[in-house]
């Protein structure tokens, strides 16, 4: 138990700097489904960058699970370190699984990354977490990989303004050929409006809110592909929580 409390601290006190220090992210990766199990407590996982990111051995990797019907699903499955470069291919021997949950492949191993000075905007860090948002007919806004070497300011506002059309487009649709979908705010600041109407209003300022909101709450979102306006009108309904700046 001390052991990984230490480690929670050291692995968070590390986050934490890699937020505010413009050469580092904390960043995702995808598990593949090679693993080695070594002993009762310790399994070897693999990642493949696919963008030509290169990793140090020995730095601290933390495996996580994703998302799939309820938020316990993104717990964390143990922590360890890089043993292994192969090619392009990176192994770390993960252990200390206060969960006991086993990992499986598709979950996300953490890591830190060299970051990229050409890479701006708040829809990065976003992909940092291997999100995807999608328009209504699953067409990503941004590629997960390039856009972490490189994303503009003008990138990140024709994007933005892509998607605001997109949750316009999409409200407009359902208010024509299904209302029945058109559900009642009950709280938050659209309280006693209808979704519908108000994703009809969706502008810029109020999506970068949302964006905001899931830079700051990740783990439901992180490891999968999104249509922006499905999981922007879920947000409206919890009530469009929001950080506090």
């Amino acid at each position: 138990m001390k052991r990984i409390l230490l480690f929670a601290l050291c692995f968070n006190f590390t986050v934490s700097n890699a937020q505010t220090d413009p050469l580092k992210w904390l960043r995702a990766f995808r598990i593949t489904d090679y693993m080695v199990q070594l002993n009762d407590s310790t399994v070897v996982v693999q990642i493949l960058p696919g963008d030509g990111t290169q990793l140090q051995e020995k730095q601290i990797g933390l495996a996580r699970g994703i998302y799939q019907t309820q938020a316990s699903d993104t717990v964390a499955k143990g922590y360890g370190r890089l043993q292994l470069i192969k090619g392009d291919y990176y192994y770390f021997a993960i252990s200390h699984s206060e969960s006991k949950v086993p990992i499986h492949g598709g979950d996300l191993l953490y890591t830190l990354v060299p970051q990229s000075p050409d890479s701006k905007g708040s829809l990065p860090r976003i992909a940092l977490h291997r999100i995807v948002l999608n328009d209504v007919y699953d067409h990503p806004f941004y590629d997960s990989l390039r856009i972490l070497n490189y994303w503009s300011d003008a990138n990140e506002a024709k994007a933005l303004d892509t998607m605001v059309k997109d949750i316009r487009f999409t409200a407009d649709y359902f208010l024509k050929n299904q209302p029945a979908m058109n559900a009642d705010i009950t709280t938050g600041p659209y309280k006693g409006k209808k979704v519908l109407n108000v994703m009809l209003l969706a502008d810029v300022n109020e999506l970068k809110e949302f964006i905001g909101y899931i830079i700051a709450r990740p783990r439901i979102y992180a490891g999968r592909n999104w249509k922006i306006s499905e999981i922007y009108a879920t947000w409206l309904v919890a009530g469009a929580p929001r950080v506090i700046k």
